[in-house]
């Protein structure tokens, strides 16, 4: 949905309560602790109500992202209409310039947004299914060589494994989704955990390069490796492009629009990532399946900093699966 829909559809509060309660109660309010629907609408109090079983007053808001915020939902919807708009992620300064909100209300706002694309637990991956990692951090720092060293040309700075970066992995499925973890320690009981979080082993062929952590794969699933180590990028149908054509865009992202992310926040932007990418084939109204989702989503934000462990938020204890 556009923003000049937006601005027409969705231009007052009572016209965003009303959609919003739409889509989470449909024709009978019920209420948002016990449940019930012995509710009633407190008409001098636009948008609010009040249960009779249990005595709360309560709206729409309650136990969701926008709950305890002052952003009128006006704005609320032009920011997440920028943000479902911009595949390739968008600063809070361009949301300030954009919104006339405040560069902290800005951030603040995205963030929620964010913690509402969280879906760990819903992604299950099968099939041909490509692993990596990557690294995320500044640029390797310049080494300064000897006043008799010729030329800097030869200089080559460390990248990747063995620096402080932070290690990402990510899974993908082949004209599917994808998952991303960060993962301190790069070590094949890690891997192998996250492997058979999010993948049905039993259904899939795995292919990875030629890291040794890795290599406990085989004793689980199909696994085919693919000597980057002997500058080997495609045997057949045995490549990794997919996941490392995704590292190069996300990267890019970063790049272009927020030039720097700090560790601590780093997951946030990654589940920005993941949530456009997998729903990049979505013919229907991503707008709407995205307040769906955000209105059963709790607040994990308040004074600017999350509620738990970054970790926690992105990578939530899901139910066991069926």
């Amino acid at each position: 949905m556009n923003l000049t829909q937006l601005n027409k559809n969705y231009n007052t509060k009572l016209k965003c309560l009303n959609y919003l309660e739409k889509l989470r109660w449909g024709k009978a309010v019920t209420c948002t602790k016990c449940n019930s629907d012995n509710v009633v609408d407190l008409k001098n109090q636009a948008g609010r109500f009040h249960c009779n079983e249990c005595k709360t007053t309560f709206s729409v808001l309650s136990d969701t992202m926008f709950e305890d915020s002052r952003l009128e939902l006006p704005t609320w919807f032009q920011i997440i209409g920028l943000m479902l708009n911009s595949k390739t992620g968008i600063s809070a300064k361009e949301i300030e310039r954009d919104t006339g909100v405040t560069y902290k209300t800005a951030w603040y706002a995205a963030m929620r947004v964010r913690c509402a694309m969280i879906d760990h637990c819903n992604i299950e991956l099968e099939n041909i299914v490509e692993m990596d990692e990557s690294y995320f951090g500044g640029k390797p720092k310049r080494v300064v060589l000897p006043e008799n060293e010729p030329s800097l040309s030869r200089v080559e700075n460390k990248r990747g494994r063995g620096t402080k970066k932070t290690p990402v992995v990510g899974i993908v499925e082949r004209n599917g989704n994808i998952v991303l973890k960060v993962v301190e320690k790069l070590t094949t009981r890690n891997l192998l955990a996250m492997l058979n979080e999010y993948v049905k082993t039993e259904n899939a062929v795995v292919v990875t390069d030629d890291f040794s952590s890795y290599k406990g794969f085989d004793a689980i699933v199909q696994h085919l490796t693919i000597n980057h180590s002997k500058k080997e990028w495609v045997r057949g149908a045995i490549h990794t492009n997919t996941i490392e054509g995704f590292w190069s865009i996300v990267k890019g992202s970063i790049r272009g629009n927020y030039i720097s992310i700090s560790r601590k926040y780093l997951p946030f932007y990654l589940v920005q990532a993941q949530y456009v990418f997998n729903n990049r084939n979505f013919k229907g109204n991503l707008f709407e399946r995205f307040m769906k989702e955000a209105l059963k989503t709790n607040p994990v934000m308040e004074h600017y900093k999350p509620i738990k462990p970054v970790k926690e938020i992105v990578h939530p204890k899901c139910p066991p699966k069926k």
